[in-house]
């Protein structure tokens, strides 16, 4: 069975699972054995949607892990996140220098709060939504 035929057999209303096989077809209740396509599978949209969701939420569970991960986060914010990050950005440099210390990381992270608002004012993304 290639991984054509699983995808398509995933988003099968004929999709039965067996727990010693795996994904089998409810019509012949076997492991699907076809090739190309399958004629006799019926699209299932709700299923299609909810494995786009859960691969939507894979991926942003991806970008909480990692080197700026924060800072990810922050871009997907849009302007509020931007602006949020300017504003740590400068209190946190500020902040410093009235204690004798120069931080190196509020400017680089204040360019990040202005690319997060610029990309946010942009998309229209304004408080974080898609």
């Amino acid at each position: 069975m290639s991984t054509v035929s699983l995808q398509q057999c995933k988003v099968c209303t004929n999709r039965k699972f067996n727990p010693s096989i795996g994904l089998i077809c409810g019509l012949t209740m076997e492991k699907p054995t076809f090739t190309e396509r399958c004629d006799e599978g019926i699209y299932d949209e709700k299923e299609a949607l909810r494995l786009a969701k859960l691969a939507e939420d894979v991926e942003d569970e991806e970008v909480s892990e990692g080197f700026f991960s924060a800072e990810k986060k922050g871009i997907k914010k849009g302007v509020l996140g931007g602006v949020v990050m300017m504003v740590i950005a400068i209190a946190w440099f500020f902040g410093g220098l009235s204690a004798g210390y120069i931080f190196y990381y509020p400017p680089i992270l204040f360019v990040i709060g202005v690319v997060a608002l610029v990309k946010g004012l942009i998309k229209g993304n304004y408080f974080g939504n898609k």
